[in-house]
């Protein structure tokens, strides 16, 4: 079987969606996420949303619990913390959730 392993996506929608057109064209079924779906990027709904719908393991990265405010943010360099800020804000409940459930 053949699986796929994606991480460190950031919520860079472009890219993700480029690495499923790959993950698709070469008729890869599973997919793992190994975290870090958000922070830094503009799109953190609609990436959260394909890895929920597309993964078959996700597991919570650093910046993820970070945006579930279950990592402190102090050792984040100063560009981390805003993009997690402005991803906290950004979130919808529904993808927070989401988050929270993830196994580290």
């Amino acid at each position: 079987m053949r699986i796929a392993i994606i991480s460190d996506i950031h919520a860079n929608l472009e890219a993700l969606q480029e690495a499923f057109s790959y993950i698709d064209n070469e008729g890869i079924k599973t997919v793992y996420c190994l975290g870090d779906i958000v922070g830094y990027g503009p799109n953190p709904n609609e990436c959260v949303e394909i890895v929920r719908n597309r993964c078959k393991v996700v597991v919570l990265g650093n910046h993820d619990a970070a945006a579930t405010g279950n990592v402190d943010i102090s050792r984040f360099n100063i560009n981390a913390r805003n993009a997690i800020i402005w991803t906290i804000k950004n979130l919808d409940k529904k993808n927070i959730n989401y988050l929270k459930s993830l196994p580290y």
